[in-house]
Order: structure tokens, then sequence, then C-alpha cells
């Protein structure tokens, strides 16, 4: 009887898969730990940067067995593809998103007052890893004003204690971690209102620091946002869509629920409830009486 004769694997293929399925697990064990609140930033960053290194590795050691496989023929590939592909997927996510945001500036804190940008008081303490509660300056300044130049402080017609509640509304709607909110007076009749908060990244669920000031009187309020991120130098832009977004829903509100605007609306309410009674009318009149309508019958 023949025995069939096992095929000889090569060995770095199967160290390849190894690496491959360890450090590419590692990644998303430690993301979705981050996550969650469940992993501090400082662990989670080191881990992150030791999972990429193990998956640059299995990438390395795939490519070595592959060639091996291809002078001696020995088997092997399919531990090769897992130790190749896997990695390159993970590497995939970073890679292409890096791709649209490489051209941002190289900053993490953004602001819509670079004189006096808005402070973080109420928040706890950062860690002493962290980046500094304060603002870097003239040079981040520069940076912004050159990649961001929309973002600025919004101006709303309106008086401060209706603008500060649809600043708390945008607030909660956004899902920010409001720590403190308050308004104060100033210097009679300005009135400053300052809310405090943390968000996180959508993915990776990095905490970065909010802070807003509404500035103004009876009849008109300014509004200046800052938001930091407490670890990392460049955000990706993620801080400069957060203040987009909250001015943009501010600004959308204020305007929708002023009086100039509540008036536009019930005058366009009361045409189109006249226009529809008069063609009511008309139809009415159009009408053949109902005695006709039964004589033609």
């Amino acid at each position: 009887m023949a025995v069939q004769a096992m095929p000889i694997v090569v060995p770095l293929s199967r160290w390849s898969s190894r690496l491959a399925l360890f450090f590419v697990s590692l990644l998303l064990v430690t993301l979705a730990m981050h996550r969650l609140g469940l992993m501090p930033t400082t662990l989670a960053l080191n881990l992150f940067a030791v999972g990429f290194a193990g998956a640059a590795c299995a990438v390395v050691v795939g490519l070595a067995a592959l060639g091996q496989i291809w002078h001696t023929g020995r088997a092997g590939a399919l531990n090769v593809a897992v130790g190749i592909l896997l990695p390159l997927l993970a590497f995939a996510g970073p890679v292409g998103f890096f791709a649209t945001v490489h051209n941002l500036p190289q900053i993490n804190d953004i602001t819509t007052d670079f004189v006096a940008p808005p402070k973080f008081v109420k928040l706890p303490a950062r860690a002493v890893d962290a980046n500094p509660s304060d603002y870097p300056g003239a040079h981040f300044a520069a940076q912004q004003s050159k990649g961001y130049p929309d973002i600025r402080s919004l101006v709303v017609d309106r008086p401060i204690d209706e603008v500060f509640e649809v600043v708390e509304e945008v607030a909660r709607r956004l899902r920010w971690h409001v720590v403190a909110s308050e308004i104060r007076v100033s210097k009679p009749p300005v009135r400053i209102g300052t809310l405090e908060a943390t968000d996180q990244t959508m993915l990776v669920g990095f905490v970065d620091d909010v802070a807003v000031r509404v500035e103004g009187t009876s009849t008109r309020a300014r509004i200046d946002v800052r938001s930091a991120s407490r670890y990392g130098r460049f955000d990706f832009g993620a801080n400069a869509a957060r203040v987009r977004r909250f001015l943009a829903e501010v600004a959308l509100r204020t305007d929708v629920s002023s009086p100039a605007a509540v008036a536009s609306r019930r005058l366009r309410n009361a045409r189109a409830r006249a226009a529809l009674k008069r063609q009511k009318a008309r139809d009415q009149q159009k009408a053949p009486p109902r005695n006709v309508r039964g004589r033609g019958q």
C-alpha cells in the first residue's frame, strides 16, 4: 500500500500568519476597550504602536516565506496569504484616512477667538503626559487662519439668554458631556455665559475638551468656541469639524426661532390658507347645483 507523503510547510509562513492574527487582534481589542472607556489613552496609543509594528513584521515575514515557497515549491501559501493580507487590511483604514487629511494644518487646538480664546476652567485637570490646556498661541493661530479661514465668531441679533439656551440645547443634541454651564454678569448690561464639555471622536474615542463662551446683551450675542485634543499633535481635522458643526447648528436654530423667521412663517401660512380658501370658493362656483345635475341625469 502506497503511503502519501505530507507536504512540507515553510516554517516562516506559519509565523507570518500567527503574527498577523495576534497583532491585528491586539489592535481590535485595544480599539474596542479605548472606545468604551476601559483603557487610558496613553496605554492605548502605546498598544496601537506595538500592534501596527507587529503587523508590519508579519508582512515582512510573509514576504520572506513567499520567497522560500517560490524557490523550493513547499507548502504554506495559505498561511502567507493570511500573514500578508490581514495586516494590509488593518493598515488600509489609517492610510486611507491620512491620505485625505494630510494637507490639513498640523495643529490640535481650534478656536474662534485668537486674542482671548475660551478657557478650560471647570474641566478636570489634564494628565501630566497630555497636551497643555493653555492655548498654544500665535503659531497655531497662523496655521488655523490659513487652513480653516471659515472658522470665526458667530454674532446673533438675539438676547443672550435665548442664545445661551440654544447653545445648551445644541450641546445636548451633539451628545457632549457637559461639565459646567452658567451665565454671569460681566459689566452691566453685558453678560457672559460659559459652557465646558468633553466630546469623543467617533471611531477611536479620543477625548477632546470643548469650551463655549457667549457674550452679549439683551439685543445681541457673540459666540466663541474652542475645541482642543488632550493627546496627539495632529487632530486630523476633528476639532475643526466639531466647531463647524456646532456653529452651524446654533446658527440654524437661532435663525429658525428668531422673531423675523417666526413672523415670516406665519405670513406664509396665512397666505397659504387664504389661497386655499380662494381655490375652494372658485371650485364651488364652477360646480353646478345638485338639482341641475339630477335633471341632467
